[in-house]
Order: C-alpha cells, then sequence, then structure tokens
C-alpha cells in the first residue's frame, strides 16, 4: 500500500469526523459513484419488472434487500481513488463479477442486517479475507467502534424522508384537475399510479444516499487502519527522511571542497605531533560481553521500584451507590454497543434464535400430544379438597353407579330408556375424570365448561367422545330429542374403549 500517494490527510480523527470526511469524497466524485450505483441496479430491476410488474411491492423490496450487490463496485472504486487512480466506470464495470462475487451470498443473507455493512465490506472486498481470518479481524477493528452502526440507521431514515418529500414535491405540482386521489391518501392508498410514483422515488433516494453511505463507511475502515498502524506517523517519518536527504544533497559540495581544503593544509604543517597507535579491531564475539560491562556502568541507566503511602481518601460504605441505576444503564447501553459493533455476527444469532424456537416447539408439539407426558403431568388430587357429589342435577358419588356403566347402559337402550343411558354414560365419564384423572371441576361448572377441561388436560380422541356425548346428552336433557339407537350404541362401545370401568 503506497501511502504517499493518498489524496486525504491523514490525521488523528474521531469516528464522526472520518464519516464527515467520507461525504466530502462523495460530494467530490458523486458521479462516478452514482453511475456505479445504476449500473447494477438500474439492470436488475428491469430483469424483475418483467416477472412482477403488477407487484410493485415486491419488486422495491426485492431491489432493496439486493443492496450489498450494488455497493462493492463503489467501494472498489473509492479504494483506487483515494491513492490518485481514478478508474473509468467501463473499467470497473468489466470487472463488475470478480467484485462482487466474493462472499455474495453471505452478503445477501445472514450479513444482510448487518448494521456494519459499509465498515466490514473493505475486509471482505480489499483485504480479501474470510471464515475465522475475517472475524478475527473484525474484531479488532470494530472494537469501541459504533459509528458504522449509527450511519446505517441515519442512512435508512434519510432514505425515508427524501422519498417522502420526493413525492410530496412532484404530487405539489401536478394541477388539481388531474391528481388521481387526495394528499392524505398519497401514502396510505396511493393506487396505481402511486405505486409508480413511490417506486421511482425509492429508487432514485437509494442511489442517491449510497455514495455517501458507502464512502463514510470507506473512511470509517481507513481511519481504524490509520489509528492501529500509524500511518500518519509513518508518512511524517518519510516526508522527514526526504527533506533530510535533499539536503544533504544540496551541501555535499561544498563538503568536498572544505575536505579538500583540509588535506593540503594538513599536508603544509611540519610533522611534530606525537604518533598515535592505531585502534585495535575489535571482533563481534569480543564486542557483545565488552559492550555488557560497560552497560553495567550506573551511568547507563538503573531500574528502581520504591514504596510510599498514599492518601486515597475516607472509605466508602457498603450500601449500594446512588448512582446504581446509572451503571446499569451504562452496562445496558455498553452491551447494546457491542452487539452493534459486532454486526458481523448478527445474522448467525439470528439463525441460532429460530433454531432453537423451532426445536422448542417441536418439543412443545410432541409433548402436547404425547399421551405418556400427559399422564406424567397428571396433578394428584389437592389435600382438603372435596369432590363435587353433584353437578347440574347428576349424582356423581362412585358408589351410586354400577360396575359397569357401558353393559348396564346397553340395557336401558334395549328397554327404550335412552334418557337414563345416556345420563349413566355422562355420570361414569364424569366420575372417571373427578377420580381417576384428578381433574378439577368446580361446582358451578356447566356441560360446556366441562368439555373444555377434557380438551385442555385430555387426549384429542377422548375429548372427541366427550364431546360427541355431551352434545347427545344436551339435546336429550334440555331439547327433548330423543336420539336414534345406533349412535347410542356406538356411545356404549366408545365409553367401554376409553374409560374401561370406574374404581370406586
Amino acid at each position: 500500500m503506497e501511502l504517499d500517494k493518498l489524496e486525504i490527510s491523514l490525521r488523528r480523527r474521531t469516528p464522526w469526523e472520518a464519516i464527515d470526511l467520507g461525504f466530502a469524497l462523495a460530494r467530490r466524485w458523486f458521479k462516478p459513484l452514482w453511475l456505479l450505483w445504476l449500473s447494477t441496479a438500474v439492470p436488475l430491476g428491469l430483469l424483475l419488472f418483467l416477472f412482477l410488474s403488477d407487484e410493485l411491492g415486491w419488486l422495491m423490496l426485492i431491489i432493496w434487500w439486493f443492496k450489498p450487490l450494488y455497493e462493492p463496485p463503489l467501494m472498489f472504486w473509492l479504494s483506487r481513488a483515494v491513492f490518485g487512480e481514478q478508474l473509468p466506470v467501463k473499467t470497473v464495470l468489466r470487472q463488475w463479477w470478480s467484485v462482487v462475487r466474493p462472499q455474495l451470498l453471505l452478503n445477501l443473507t445472514l450479513r444482510r442486517f448487518n448494521p456494519s455493512r459499509s465498515f466490514t465490506l473493505p475486509v471482505a472486498l480489499l483485504e480479501q479475507l474470510k471464515g475465522s481470518a475475517r472475524r478475527d479481524r473484525l474484531r479488532v477493528l470494530g472494537r469501541n467502534q459504533s459509528a458504522a452502526a449509527w450511519l446505517t440507521v441515519i442512512g435508512i431514515h434519510l432514505e425515508t424522508v427524501l422519498e417522502m418529500a420526493f413525492i410530496t414535491v412532484v404530487f405539489m405540482l401536478i394541477p388539481e384537475d388531474l391528481r388521481w386521489t387526495s394528499f392524505g391518501d398519497l401514502f396510505m392508498a396511493p393506487g396505481r399510479v402511486g405505486d409508480w410514483l413511490q417506486f421511482a422515488g425509492g429508487l432514485l433516494c437509494m442511489s442517491v444516499i449510497a455514495p455517501f453511505y458507502v464512502a463514510a463507511g470507506f473512511t470509517l475502515y481507513l481511519n481504524r487502519r490509520s489509528e492501529l498502524e500509524a500511518w500518519d506517523i509513518e508518512i511524517n517519518f518519510r516526508r522527514t527522511s526526504e527533506r533530510f536527504k535533499s539536503g544533504a544533497s544540496r551541501r555535499s559540495v561544498s563538503t568536498v571542497a572544505a575536505v579538500m581544503l583540509a588535506a593540503v593544509l594538513a599536508l603544509a604543517v611540519p610533522l611534530i605531533s606525537t604518533p598515535v597507535d592505531a585502534a585495535q579491531q575489535v571482533s563481534a564475539r569480543d564486542a557483545k560481553p565488552l559492550i555488557e560491562k560497560v552497560l553495567e556502568d550506573e551511568a547507563f541507566g538503573r531500574y528502581e521500584q520504591t514504596h510510599y503511602w498514599k492518601y486515597t481518601g475516607q472509605p466508602e460504605p457498603d450500601s449500594d451507590s446512588d448512582n446504581w441505576f446509572i451503571e446499569l444503564l451504562a452496562k445496558l447501553f455498553n452491551g447494546v454497543g457491542d452487539v452493534m459493533q459486532g454486526g458481523a455476527s448478527i445474522g448467525k444469532i439470528l439463525v441460532w434464535i429460530a433454531g432453537i424456537a423451532l426445536v422448542v416447539f417441536l418439543i412443545y408439539q410432541v409433548a402436547k400430544n404425547s399421551q405418556w407426558f400427559r399422564n406424567f403431568q397428571r396433578r394428584p388430587a389437592r389435600k382438603g379438597r372435596s369432590r363435587p357429589v353433584e353437578l347440574f342435577g347428576l349424582d356423581l358419588r362412585p358408589d351410586q353407579l354400577p360396575d359397569d356403566p357401558a353393559g348396564e347402559a346397553r340395557k336401558l337402550i334395549a328397554e327404550g330408556a335412552f334418557r337414563e343411558a345416556l345420563s349413566l354414560l355422562y355420570r361414569g365419564a364424569l366420575v372417571y375424570l373427578v377420580t381417576q384423572e384428578h381433574i378439577e371441576i368446580p361446582d358451578s361448572a356447566t356441560e360446556g365448561e366441562c368439555e373444555q377441561l377434557v380438551i385442555d388436560h385430555r387426549s384429542a380422541s377422548e375429548a372427541d367422545f366427550f364431546k360427541s356425548l355431551t352434545s347427545h346428552w344436551l339435546r336429550m336433557a334440555y331439547g327433548h330429542v330423543v336420539p336414534a339407537e345406533a349412535p347410542v350404541v356406538e356411545l356404549c362401545q366408545r365409553w367401554q374403549e376409553v374409560y374401561g370401568h370406574v374404581e370406586r
């Protein structure tokens, strides 16, 4: 990476200053960025229009969903432009597939709702990282970085406001005689023309916001890398080195002349000085212990550890601090910020939540329809609570029932006593539910409430039988409608299958 060619000034910036820098770049290079976005979105929109011309709502939703398909070409162009290489739009379009292909499926599925999409895009597109390497890189880059998520939130609101403003302005410019609806119904019930107006406004506003969104995310990425890798310091060192080299070259001629003059003067002076022995050359092997011996001298510094007492004030009482609520809110918002800045894994979290919810739902359904589980859930009768001895005129004492209610009911049917037979079957079912299944039936319960208790606590087959028995009993007891013999005989048979006999 040739940092010397950067066309932006590298310095310490806050995330919001980096976003402002991105907006400035988007204003400067808006035309090529806008054309690149339209070059991808418009062909896709026309292709979808062939199949969804009557469903503009779905058409707009799909175009919005495919935003991660339109943004990589803009990021690719910006990554070259900030280093002084402004590629023609046609050149980028010729490389379109190689630019948008990396991790496209993940960008359109699991990472689609990543609020930091513009900030994380350069990691996959420019650094070509994937898998665990990408996650580790994002963990470092995204630490204490929540501005990218807020950039997405602000961008969504700006798109909505601009779209509503566009539709309103166009509607106000239409003469009143040609308006197809009122202004109040323009957004709630727009009609066919209004749908087309919303479609055009939405597409236009997305295309306008996209260059600013991508450029701001890219400058956030550059600012974070500059902060971590000290790009500004490296550039300053390079510039200082260049200035030093240029100054040394200018002084080289005068330095050579001065050396030659000194040599001539030295030759002219009589050699009266005392001869000096040449310095003995020291090998690298002998130099190391010599250096260590020299460094042991205190003149080269030493390490001291001192201890002292420092007054820290009165200890605070053990009672809860008055700022506990503020600390709780701070932890809450810090947690939300960590989740938003870790948007690369939000999609995976949602998938895990959906999977867990599905497993819980399946377990619940199995348990709900499992006779074994239902028997396991049976509650014993509460101590001290007496069983009802009579419900809506029917005696529910077990000792008042015959040993075989179904058999006695068949005898009554043969004698033509259908009311007594149905009463015996209905009483026997209620006694079984109270004594064997320990279902608590209030003394004030009605036939309908008893039926609902059976539906809630018993199996589906038993609930169907009890519902049929209740229906025949109500028609006989209150409607005085004498049933046919066959249905009542069938009820006797099913009663025997469901309940068998009643324990006293």
